[in-house]
């Protein structure tokens, strides 16, 4: 199981991302307008860029990554102006690793699993589980059962149980 699970950059940000450490006051602002979710999506792919950001909706960069109702209140708040995006690597690391912090601490994944999806040292996570309130109010990260697809599944669906007349 250990050489299937995710790495910190291929896991997803959590929909429960809250503001918090690692967060730049430009990104700070943001939040005021849109979702924390949406501002790690935007600088996880154009961080460390300057984005103009255009008045019409139909020509910003960011209708691909990000919503359209949240792309029009960007270009609300920030048409005609160029932005510098920033990289926030502490907050999308914290963000990522919160769902496998609270997997530790719920017993899904032990710390040694989750040190290598997070890059970290065991000693680090069990800190992050054990002293810190990091990821408490964060969804349980759930590994996924490896598919070997050239093996046939033996039990695809749990039989029907048989009633007796």
């Amino acid at each position: 199981m250990a050489d299937d699970l995710p790495r910190l950059a291929d896991l997803p940000i959590p929909d429960t991302v809250q503001p918090g450490r690692g967060w730049s006051p430009f990104m700070l602002e943001m939040a005021a307008h849109i979702a924390p979710k949406h501002i790690l999506t935007l600088v996880d792919r154009f961080g460390g860029q300057d984005i103009y950001v255009p008045i019409a909706v139909e020509n910003s960069p960011f209708l691909d990554v990000l919503p359209a109702d949240t792309v029009a209140t960007i270009s609300r708040v920030y048409g005609r102006e160029r932005l510098k995006i920033p990289t926030a690597r502490e907050a999308l690391a914290r963000a990522r690793r919160a769902p496998v912090i609270a997997a530790v601490r719920a017993g899904r994944l032990t710390r040694n699993e989750a040190a290598r999806m997070i890059g970290s040292s065991r000693r680090y996570v069990a800190y992050l589980a054990n002293k810190t309130n990091e990821a408490d109010d964060a969804p349980v990260f759930v590994p996924r059962r490896a598919v070997d697809n050239r093996q046939i599944e033996m039990f695809p669906e749990p039989p029907a149980p048989v009633h007796p007349d």
